[in-house]
């Protein structure tokens, strides 16, 4: 009986997390369709179809690398009870996605209550009681974006992996070790494969290990621990290279050379070459220089902290090893400022964004974590600068890329430990009340939110109904009617915006709509589809035959009789007399 209480005892305060995360989770709108989060539910999802199915994925810009993998895994084992991942039953699951939701949602979900979960164990351990596990833990809840806690967007599972970077580099820099920076350094890799903003954790681990770089004689340490640890976990280790060969068979079918067909290597080559002159000045320095400083910056450790980063990425990418250079590629152009951040606005928040929820919330916590490091810089030690500078840094990042509010995730879990340790006492391990105070400020606004987003589900479901219905009354036979761009709730023209617009191969989609975009004229003339309406906002001016112009061009309209049904959610249809595509 003991036992059982003791067992109990142990699992009633992280249960407490995982409750709470629960019922958040079971606040939103989980069985919405798939559209309304197609943004990059979709385009994940279709991704990961074709992977599994044999095919490629060029949707790398993020890279999102860890999700598309673990959705292509899952795919496969969903397909088994049909044949298995063949073409055909990929290209089927694509067109009916919400037949995958349980899919994406479940991983989405999965990464939401795990962090929460993580989140608990990683303070306890860092501030030595469950009581700080819990506090720890319910913070996560309140990330800024609500949403994220059912979409497979990779903030979520980023926000996670730069926690247990945060907590590998604390503890390396507690005791000098060589093997938990090597760590740090390869789960750094991993998440820079999940989303680029985890170069934001980097200066972290440089300040660490210049403040606490391990002794004399690190090497040695190094494969003494190596060998240590296989020996003692020879069965897990054994299982893991095991699990992994299979899984690179398996996704790599048919692929196992990388392909350099139309890449620009360049920037790869200076990259490869970098690192290779920084390792003969550092080879040069060590043999021959006795300069102090010299030899700290040339320092074969930096050079085995890359080599531990290298295989951080390598990890998730051998798994797509045909498309291996182009994602390296693709991420490190990202990184300089092309692709996906090419054009970009930086801090195009203005200071009233910061004022109000959720923003305020993720300050509110920052500001306590910057209090916490100035702290700790007075008392002179390092614990809680550390926390705050990869939190500063990743927060930075946010503001200067789009401030997408789920952007601010990761800053915001990485500000949570130097916020905790600013109210540790040293006559208690017990955290204080005013933890408990700063829970609630923090986390209470998210709860009383927490239905906003299955509020907005619904309203769009609404408006996607009525212009479903509008549909069925106006278009014939191989008719197309143009809505507003793919971000209005229709589900074909999110489709077509974010599964055929983004997939490497995608099946015909049966149609009814597309967005008013000049290339989606091209995809109803391939199907041989006339453009005979338009339904949207655009047209509730319209009283009389007149001229309207639209995305994809000018046309000639005249109002549709009883097209107005839907006026009030702004479902108003024009019938298209002559223009573009008609």
């Amino acid at each position: 009986m003991s036992r059982v209480w003791e067992l109990a005892r142990r699992l009633a305060p992280p249960a407490v997390v995982v409750a709470a995360a629960t019922i958040l989770v079971s606040a939103q709108p989980v069985t919405s369709p798939w559209w309304i989060y197609a943004d990059a539910d979709g385009t994940y999802s279709a991704s990961a179809l074709n992977i599994v199915s044999g095919g490629h994925s060029r949707y790398f810009d993020h890279p999102g690398l860890p999700e598309q993998e673990a959705l292509a895994l899952t795919f496969g084992a969903v397909s088994l009870a049909h044949g298995g991942p063949t073409r055909a039953w990929a290209d089927n699951e694509m067109i009916h996605l919400d037949r995958a939701r349980p899919v994406f949602r479940g991983w989405a979900i999965f990464f939401f209550i795990g962090g929460a979960a993580l989140a608990y164990f990683l303070l306890r351990r860092l501030l030595g009681h469950w009581t700080w596990g819990v506090a720890g833990g319910l913070l996560w809840l309140a990330m800024p974006d609500l949403t994220d806690t059912l979409q497979i967007r990779p903030d979520v599972l980023l926000s996670g992996l730069m926690l247990l970077t945060g907590f590998l580099i604390v503890r390396a820099y507690e005791r000098r070790s060589t093997a938990l920076y090597a760590l740090a350094a390869g789960v750094a890799g991993v998440a820079l494969m999940t989303k680029l903003h985890s170069v934001a954790i980097l200066p972290a681990l440089i300040l660490a290990t210049t403040l606490a770089h391990p002794a004399p004689g690190w090497w040695r340490e190094l494969r003494r621990d190596a060998r240590q640890f296989a020996v003692r976990h020879r069965v897990g280790l054994s299982v893991s290279v095991v699990t992994w060969f299979a899984l690179f068979v398996i996704f790599n079918r048919g692929h196992f050379v990388p392909s350099v067909h139309n890449l620009h290597l360049s920037l790869l080559v200076l990259l490869v070459l970098a690192v290779l002159a920084y390792a003969a000045a550092t080879w040069a320095v060590t043999e021959h220089a006795s300069n102090r400083a010299l030899r700290r910056v040339f320092d074969p450790f930096f050079l085995l902290l890359a080599g531990a980063f290298a295989v951080g990425i390598a990890i998730p990418l051998s798994l797509v090893l045909n498309d291996s250079p182009r994602v390296l590629i693709d991420t490190f152009e990202t990184l300089i400022g092309r692709n996906i951040n090419a054009g970009i606005t930086p801090f195009k928040l203005s200071l009233t964004n910061f004022g109000a929820f959720p923003l305020l919330e993720v300050m509110i916590l920052l500001g306590v974590a910057t209090i916490a490091a100035v702290v700790g810089l007075v008392r002179r030690t390092a614990w809680p600068i550390l926390w705050f500078v990869a939190a500063a840094v990743t927060t930075l990042f946010a503001t200067i890329r789009l401030g997408e509010l789920r952007y601010f995730a990761p800053g915001y879990v990485l500000a949570i430990p130097a916020a905790l340790w600013l109210f540790r006492r040293r006559s208690s391990p017990a955290a204080s009340p005013l933890v408990w105070a700063l829970v609630a400020v923090v986390v209470v606004p998210t709860f009383l939110h927490m239905h906003d987003a299955a509020n907005a589900a619904s309203a769009q479901e609404r408006q996607a109904g009525a212009a479903t219905q509008l549909a069925d009354r106006l278009l014939g036979k191989n008719d197309v009617a143009l809505v507003s761009s793919y971000a209005y709730p229709v589900p074909d023209a999110r489709w077509w915006g974010l599964v055929e617009d983004f997939v490497d191969s995608a099946p015909n989609y049966p149609y009814r709509f597309l967005p008013d975009d000049p290339r989606a004229l091209q995809t109803a003339a391939n199907q041989g589809l006339h453009v005979t309406y338009y339904i949207g906002p655009v047209a509730y001016p319209v009283m009389q035959k007149q001229s309207l112009t639209l995305g994809t061009g000018t046309y000639e309209v005249e109002p549709v009789p009883g097209g107005r049904a839907f006026a009030n959610l702004r479902i108003v249809a024009v019938k298209l007399l002559s223009g573009p595509g008609t």
